[in-house]
């Protein structure tokens, strides 16, 4: 099993940047690796990765050493289980609300006695039982998956302070695009009433000692790292919406300044 360099950098209290994808394309995640982008998050929740073409995606994520995180469809051991056998080297679950969700997404992710993942030894995390043992393979598992929570409604908001005592959870990801929602202004991410509630938020995954995650506007980011966020993800739509405009833009004036 590989070492999990996402979760080193967070604990040495590093930001970390990722992409997000929801399409099955390993080429588009070597090159974010290559790019030097810290982590994916391979998304089965919106879009067309399944537990069958992620294996794939893991491996191409892997060979450029950028961490392959799931975002399983739910909050189901069951689930959550074929995509670890796979190789991702931790989930980010969403629509967590409670401290119980909280625990059933960390009992769904570790081994005993930290969880009861129901046990493969010849999975591919595992090196396909040819070598070690279960015992070793265990504990490795459970020292290096990483599990993070997204806390996605008013209700995890106002649970929260329960939320971090929940032991064995690596980061509490507050997505804004859902909370909006929740909250009655769909889409307004910088909504104050929704910036608000975010840095109510980060206020209590900070002031727990946790690792705090948020999805925001690219230039609402500095704003919180400076609340002492360090995990952000971006998605490849944008990256490429982005580049191809500015592109397209330096390359249209220069056809005009040439009279073509």
């Amino acid at each position: 099993m590989q070492e999990n360099t996402l979760k080193q950098k967070l604990e040495q209290g590093k930001a970390v940047f990722g992409v997000m994808i929801t399409f099955p394309s390993a080429p588009m995640i070597e090159m974010l690796g290559y790019l030097g982008f810290d982590w994916v998050l391979i998304d089965n929740e919106h879009g067309s990765i399944t537990v069958e073409n992620s294996e794939d995606l893991v491996r191409a994520a892997e060979f450029t050493g950028i961490a392959p995180i799931i975002r399983p469809v739910s909050n189901k051991p069951e689930i959550i289980a074929q995509f670890l056998d796979r190789g991702a080297w931790g989930v980010q679950v969403p629509h967590v609300n409670t401290a119980e969700e909280a625990w059933a997404a960390v009992d769904a992710v570790k081994y005993y006695p930290e969880g009861h993942r129901g046990i493969f030894s010849r999975s591919r995390p595992a090196g396909y039982g040819f070598s070690g043992t279960t015992g070793d393979y265990v504990a490795e598992a459970n020292r290096n998956t990483l599990v993070c929570l997204m806390l996605e409604e008013v209700e995890a908001i106002d649970n929260l302070k329960e939320m971090v005592k929940v032991d064995g959870v690596d980061v509490f990801f507050i997505g804004s695009g859902d909370l909006s929602q929740s909250m009655g202004f769909p889409g307004e991410q910088t909504h104050p009433e929704v910036q608000a509630m975010m840095e109510k938020g980060v206020k209590v995954i900070r002031d727990a000692g946790k690792v705090a995650g948020v999805s925001c506007p690219d230039s609402y980011v500095p704003k919180f790292l400076d609340m002492g966020v360090q995990y952000f993800h971006g998605n490849v739509n944008s990256l490429l919406q982005s580049s191809s405009l500015s592109y397209l833009k330096e390359m249209r004036e220069a056809a005009i300044a040439s009279g073509l």
